[in-house]
C-alpha cells in the first residue's frame, strides 16, 4: 500500500508531533537553566509558546558568604511565578537545597489566601528558595514558614525600624505591607521532603496602585542596589533557616510571636463577619494566630478565619 507522502510541517502539525516538540522544547529550556544557572526569555507556563532564544546575561553572583543558599542562583529576565519554575526544577534534575530562581518581572505570583502578587519590573526582589527540611515532621511545617520570616525582617529590620511580622507570612512597616512569602511544601511519608519559599520585597518601587503598600525606598528615601542587597538578604535567611535545622525551635517560635505586628497591642479584627477587638499574644505550635479578646478569652484562627481591621481600610 503507497501512502501519501507528508512534508515535516504537516507531521510537526499532527497531535503526536506537537507533543513531542512540547517536550523537546521543555527539556532543551530546563537544561539551559540547570547548567548555566540562566534561562532563555520565554514563558514557561504553556509550553507551546515555548521558544529558545540566546541565553539571558547573568545578573545575580552565586553568594560567596552562604553554606548553601544562593551557591545557585538561576535568572530569568522574565516568567509567570518563580515557585513553579523551582518545583519544575526539583522535580526535573533535583536541585541542590538552598538553589535560587529569581526573576525581574512576574506575571502571575501568588500570595496568601489565592491572591496575585503583582511588583513593577525590576525595581524589587521575587525569587524562590528550595529548602529540604526532611527534620521537619508534619505538624511542624509552619516552623519554617516562621524560620523564613525571622530571615526576611532580620535583613528588613538592618534597612529601616518598625519592620514587622503580619501573621502569618507578610512582611509589614508600620502598617503598610512591605513583602510576603508564599511557602509551599512537598510532603513523603510523615516528613517534608522539599519547601519552595516563594519571597516579594519590594525595594525601590515609588508608587503603588493598592492601598497600604510600600517599600524600603519609600520608607527611607534610598535607593537600594538589588544585586548588593541579595546576598545580604540570602544570609540572613541562611542563618535563620541554620537555627532551625540545629532544633532551636523554641527560640524561633518566640522571636517569631515578639516580632508579630500587634502583638501586645489592641487591634480591630473581624472574624465571621462580627467585628471585635484584640492583642495578638502567640501563635499554637500548628500556626493559629491567638488573640486574647476584651471578655478576657483566647480565641484562636486560621488564616482564612480572620480579618485585620485597619484605620482607614480593610486588611
Amino acid at each position: 500500500m503507497q501512502f501519501p507522502a507528508l512534508s515535516f510541517r504537516s507531521f510537526l502539525s499532527l497531535q503526536a508531533g506537537r507533543g513531542l516538540v512540547k517536550i523537546l522544547l521543555y527539556f532543551c529550556v530546563v537544561s539551559c537553566v540547570l547548567f548555566t544557572g540562566e534561562s532563555p526569555n520565554c514563558s514557561w507556563h504553556s509550553l507551546a509558546l515555548i521558544k529558545v532564544k540566546n541565553k539571558s546575561k547573568k545578573v545575580y553572583d552565586s553568594c560567596a558568604k552562604t553554606l548553601f543558599i544562593g551557591k545557585k542562583i538561576v535568572y530569568l529576565p522574565s516568567c509567570h511565578s518563580t515557585n513553579d519554575i523551582a518545583a519544575e526544577l526539583v522535580r526535573a534534575e533535583k536541585l541542590p537545597e538552598g538553589s535560587v530562581v529569581i526573576t525581574s518581572e512576574q506575571t502571575a505570583g501568588r500570595g496568601q489566601r489565592g491572591s496575585r502578587w503583582i511588583t513593577e519590573q525590576g525595581a524589587n526582589f521575587t525569587f524562590s528558595v528550595v529548602f529540604c527540611p526532611a527534620f521537619l515532621a508534619i505538624d511542624q511545617q509552619f516552623l519554617l514558614s516562621q524560620a523564613v520570616a525571622l530571615g526576611v525582617l532580620g535583613f528588613l529590620s538592618d534597612k529601616c525600624a518598625h519592620a514587622q511580622i503580619k501573621w502569618p507570612n507578610d512582611l509589614y512597616i508600620q502598617d503598610s505591607k512591605v513583602g510576603g512569602i508564599l511557602i509551599e511544601n512537598s510532603i513523603q511519608g510523615a516528613r517534608l521532603s522539599h519547601a519552595i519559599a516563594g519571597i516579594g520585597l519590594n525595594i525601590n518601587q515609588r508608587q503603588f496602585s493598592v492601598p497600604r503598600a510600600t517599600s524600603l525606598f519609600r520608607e527611607t528615601r534610598q535607593f537600594f542596589d538589588l544585586k548588593t542587597e541579595l546576598p545580604l538578604l540570602l544570609q540572613h535567611l541562611e542563618q535563620s533557616y541554620l537555627q532551625l535545622r540545629n532544633g532551636h525551635f523554641e527560640v524561633i517560635r518566640e522571636r517569631y510571636k515578639t516580632r508579630l505586628l500587634g502583638f501586645g497591642q489592641k487591634r480591630t479584627f473581624a472574624a465571621n463577619g462580627i467585628l471585635f477587638s484584640g492583642t495578638v499574644v502567640g501563635i499554637t505550635p500548628y500556626g493559629q494566630l491567638q488573640v486574647l479578646t476584651e471578655e478576657g478569652a483566647i480565641r484562636e484562627f486560621d488564616i482564612k478565619e480572620i480579618e485585620w481591621k485597619f484605620t482607614l481600610d480593610e486588611s
